[in-house]
């Protein structure tokens, strides 16, 4: 049977034939006609299960959490603020909304984990919160020209607050550079929106929508983006739940949506994840200082007292060059070297020349450094959106 790329032609056959010719029924036709369609429909889905069809495969199933402490995360975000907390997601928080975003028992029997969104108890702030997932360039280019398919799962906990528990997930692209979209976009566009009444209190609840229009082929910016606005004053339990989130191009004429999320491999997403932010840290201990000595960079002291440095190479390339923050390793406070041997510590500076997306000098900024002794420092870089 012929085809072209994912789509098999119908093989027609003749109504009329001359003596001893065989003639092509119009059943023999129709059959075709399925076959083709049924082909189609199973081969776009092969080329779609061979590939990450989910566009945020890197973390909308909520698996790595680099900033926090791995599985048992738990990030505060301040009042009026904008914080990255699971990789490539962020929140946004106005007054008087300080929040934490936390890592919980995944919703589904394959998930890890999900996130946990909860506004602090006590606080009374009612504005619009944002927790929000920007593109980069690469995932922005694979929408352009396609309708656009969203779902996920989400729970909500007993003191849900907004009214009616309305929880509105969005997709919106633009035409400037990649950004969080902030006050919005340029040239904005909003594909998808679906917006969800969630009660107080529900269980994991399977949400989905299809775009009717493409993603126009111009867009360079993009953003998956949840809001709600709070009611009152924040209980115990003011918090929702999501997991499994997934949006992928719709590759058929008609409505069909993979019936599994599209799991990748937690090393595909840490590795994924590492391209926007990494850490000398083991990925259970979370960036701040007196973090301990397990993986942290680690010098030697030279033959005199003099100046110590070293060069950082990052395990993955990183997509853009990266700001730092530098940890003593052993102090609970600081961001200098720990001299291991004598307890004292020198600061450290970055070579802002001599960093790049591959690796960064890290140095001691005074000459007075103790002969024949290790220094120890963590850092974290970050190329986030």
């Amino acid at each position: 049977m012929p085809f072209t790329g994912s789509t098999f032609a119908n093989v027609s056959g003749a109504s009329s034939a001359a003596a001893g010719q065989i003639v092509q029924s119009a059943v023999w036709n129709n059959i075709h006609v399925d076959y083709s369609s049924s082909f189609t429909q199973v081969l776009s889905q092969l080329i779609a299960a061979i590939s990450y069809r989910n566009i945020c495969w890197m973390n909308g199933g909520f698996e790595v959490w680099q900033r926090g402490a791995g599985s048992s995360s738990s990030i505060s975000v301040g009042a009026t603020a904008t914080a990255y907390t699971a990789d490539r997601w962020y929140l946004t928080t106005g007054a008087n909304q300080a929040s934490v975003v936390s890592a919980q028992t995944g919703l589904s029997n394959n998930s890890q984990l999900c996130a946990r969104v909860q506004r602090t108890a006590a606080q009374t702030g009612t504005g619009v919160m944002t927790f929000g997932y920007p593109l980069d360039t690469d995932e922005v280019i694979r929408m352009r020209g396609n309708k656009i398919t969203l779902s996920f799962l989400v729970s909500t906990g007993a003191n849900w607050s907004p009214t009616n528990g309305t929880l509105v997930a969005a997709l919106y692209v633009g035409t400037g550079a990649v950004a969080k979209r902030g006050a919005g976009f340029t040239g904005e566009t909003t594909v998808l929106t679906v917006s969800t009444n969630v009660a107080a209190g529900s269980g994991a609840t399977a949400i989905s929508g299809t775009s009717s229009a493409v993603v126009p082929t111009t867009s360079t910016q993009a953003e998956i983006q949840f809001t709600w606005t709070p009611v009152g004053t924040a209980g115990a339990a003011d918090y929702f739940n999501v997991d499994n989130l997934q949006i992928e191009n719709n590759l058929t004429t008609t409505t069909w949506t993979p019936m599994n999320f599209d799991r990748v491999p937690i090393e595909k997403s840490l590795s994924g994840c590492k391209v926007h932010y990494q850490k000398t840290f083991i990925y259970s201990v979370a960036p701040a200082a007196g973090g301990g000595i397990e993986n942290a960079l680690a010098v030697m002291g030279p033959r005199d007292t003099s100046t110590i440095g070293l060069w950082w190479q990052f395990p993955v390339e990183m997509r853009s060059d990266p700001s730092f923050a530098k940890f003593n390793a052993i102090t609970a406070t600081g961001s200098n070297w720990y001299n291991f041997q004598t307890s004292l510590t020198v600061s450290a500076m970055v070579q802002a020349t001599m960093g790049n997306t591959k690796s960064a000098f890290v140095f001691s900024t005074t000459a007075s450094c103790s002969a024949d002794t290790e220094y120890l420092l963590h850092m974290a870089a970050d190329a986030g959106i």
